[in-house]
């Protein structure tokens, strides 16, 4: 999450009267409305071309991805006002999409966008992905970017992004939805003003975020297709609507809704359950506890009552710590049962949280080892 809005000023255009001629008589020439986005001018430059290389975990593999970048692109990013100039009265949704979606599809970066999807076709051919799948391996690259974040930095292009290897919320939501975008998937930048967040969107038939006709995209950070973000440091949450911002004319759709819904439904119902069976556990090891305390007391005072001699005392005794053995078995049997399925469910939960890269190697273990 980043705490930083485009930088942009406003530019008041004041209409002025001037005679032309008496044919006209006399216009007023008034200035068109219009905003100013960022772009990009490449810088001269005899550099050989960056080269990029990231890795990330998907599926069942290691991916590495490396892409030679334009240094003169590179460079002509770096150094571009990232200022939005506005000039008449345009409204905040029209100046942001305008902006953004002018710095998701520069043309400067259009070699970059083609070598990467170069990149990501060679996995999708070699491991024979369905579209879902590749859409997740390219949304995977961008979530395994480093996230990094400086207060008042400007977005960056996806240049930049790719090249830095890191980069904050709108900077890698820029170049998830122009790499998407790219291949076909219908996708949106979802801008969430007041809590300075941004997201991408992709049309799905399934897991729809809020009113929206897409399901969410988080960016900061490796998570499935669908799942929301609940909260970010400082425990802020998502509570307003997002600005849509539509990235390209992409037609496809994300079908595996249902399956991510389902992971997450099963990951906080895990969760919820773990959290209830250790309150339980800690109730039944401390009853053990004082079980126990008890047979170790009894059987001190059955010592001293058979040394005194008195057997029919004794054998009272003996009965008395028979009952006290078998009520802490039965309760020992107990916390072993519930301990067994507080392991299943810490396991099941643990899984989900640490393969959210593998969706379907996710989504079968889960129906295979889902808690009662």
């Amino acid at each position: 999450m980043t705490n930083k809005n485009t930088v942009f000023f406003i530019g008041f255009i004041f209409a002025f009267a001037f005679v032309v001629s008496a044919a006209y008589m006399g216009g007023i020439l008034l200035a068109r409305a219009s905003v100013v986005s960022p772009h990009i001018v490449p810088q001269s430059s005899d550099l050989p071309p960056i080269i990029s290389t990231h890795s990330y975990p998907f599926g069942q593999e290691i991916i590495i991805i490396t892409v030679p970048v334009s240094d003169s692109v590179y460079r002509g990013a770096k150094l571009s006002d990232k200022e939005v100039t506005i000039y008449g009265n345009i409204s905040e949704q029209i100046w942001v999409t305008e902006s953004y979606q002018s710095m998701v599809n520069d043309p400067a970066q259009e070699d970059l966008y083609r070598a990467l999807a170069e990149e990501f076709k060679k996995v999708k051919n070699i491991h024979r992905l369905s579209d879902d799948e590749y859409l997740e391996l390219i949304t995977t690259f961008v979530q395994s970017l480093r996230y990094e974040t400086h207060t008042d930095n400007p977005a960056k292009f996806p240049v930049e992004t790719v090249v830095d290897g890191s980069g904050d919320c709108d900077d890698k939501s820029l170049l998830l939805a122009g790499l998407l975008s790219r291949e076909g998937y219908r996708v949106a930048l979802m801008s969430f003003g007041p809590e300075a967040h941004m997201s991408v969107g992709v049309a799905a038939d399934d897991y729809l975020y809020k009113n929206t006709n897409y399901t969410y995209i988080e960016t900061t950070n490796i998570s499935f297709v669908g799942v929301p973000s609940e909260t970010f440091r400082g425990g802020l949450t998502l509570q307003s609507s997002p600005i849509i911002i539509p990235i390209g004319n992409g037609t496809k759709i994300y079908t595996s809704g249902k399956e991510t819904r389902f992971i997450n439904n099963v990951f906080l119902q895990s969760e919820q359950k773990s959290n209830e069976l250790e309150q339980q556990l800690k109730k039944l090891e401390s009853n053990l506890e004082d079980r126990q305390e008890r047979i170790t007391q009894l059987k001190a005072q059955m010592k001293n009552v058979r040394g005194s001699g008195n057997i029919q005392s004794y054998n009272a005794q003996v009965s008395l710590h028979n009952s006290f053995v078998s009520d802490y078995n039965a309760n020992l049997s107990t916390y072993r049962a519930l301990f067994a399925q507080y392991e299943k469910t810490v396991q099941v939960h643990n899984f989900i949280l640490e393969h959210e890269f593998d969706r379907p190697g996710v989504y079968e273990y889960v129906k295979q080892n889902m808690p009662e």
